[in-house]
């Protein structure tokens, strides 16, 4: 399954596959579209059907790229299989809600 990255003044919105086999096609097209964004990101996950280890650590390098720009990334729509993985790994908090970020480097 191919995985796409579209984004528009709404935000980002990532559909197909996070996993280590995706990583390397989906890395950079992410990063870029948060460090282009002109504001605060909003990512629609809601059309990722596949995550594993290797697309969360996409998700927090994301997220650090925001911040390191200036900007919050936010979690606006997540598939059940995001929601499940990020809850696992106790970053859907982090990554749903942009105020548990405000203030840190």
């Amino acid at each position: 399954m191919t995985t796409r990255i579209d984004s528009d003044a709404d935000g980002i919105r990532v559909t197909g596959e996070m996993t280590v086999y995706t990583a390397s096609q989906v890395k950079q097209p992410l990063i870029d579209a948060v460090c282009d964004s002109p504001a605060n990101v909003q990512m629609d996950l809601s059309g990722v059907s596949d995550l594993d280890t290797a697309g969360v650590q996409l998700l927090l390098l994301a997220h650090r790229e925001a911040l390191a720009s200036g900007r919050q990334l936010r979690l606006v729509a997540e598939s059940n299989i995001v929601r499940d993985v990020l809850t696992l790994f106790g970053a859907l908090g982090m990554l749903k809600d942009a105020r548990a970020t405000e203030g840190r480097p």
